[in-house]
């Protein structure tokens, strides 16, 4: 049983590592909050609930990057 539990964790804690991005936005003195709320309102105003595309992701980062923030491995 512990060796069963302990095997569990192993696979669900790297599973969870895939899920996370390998990047993260940075920038110096940023409000991080502040701006991927706008760049959402912005880049995803117009979807009715769509799910996310590409194209649409791809708007989200410009409108980041438009804003001074830098993807940043790790």
């Amino acid at each position: 049983m512990h060796r069963s539990l302990i095997i569990l964790v192993a696979v669900f804690t790297s599973a969870c590592s895939l899920l996370a991005p390998s990047w993260h936005w940075e920038k110096a003195g940023g409000d991080y909050d502040a701006d991927v709320r706008d760049c959402k309102t912005v880049t995803f105003s117009d979807s009715s609930g769509a799910m996310p595309t590409t194209a649409s992701v791809r708007r989200m980062h410009a409108c980041m990057e438009g804003k001074g923030w830098r993807k940043v491995a790790g």
